[in-house]
């Protein structure tokens, strides 16, 4: 799948806001971050679609701030 800009701003929210959704015993791992993408962003996020983000990181970066 594609990764589209929706996907994208859900996955960069949920992670700059991680202090929310942590707690001492919860770390955030991909499941808790697509579970939090589906009931807050509606963004269907996959595993894969999480790895490849991280990866491509920077240029993913880019496109979302050229778009804003």
């Amino acid at each position: 799948m594609t990764i589209t800009l929706a996907k994208f701003e859900a996955y960069n929210s949920i992670k700059d806001y991680k202090s929310l959704y942590e707690t001492k015993d919860k770390k955030l791992i991909d499941d808790s971050i697509i579970r939090i993408a589906l009931e807050e962003y509606d963004v269907n996020l996959t595993k894969e679609d999480i790895e490849v983000m991280r990866k491509n990181w920077e240029r993913y970066w880019q496109k979302y701030r050229m778009s804003i």
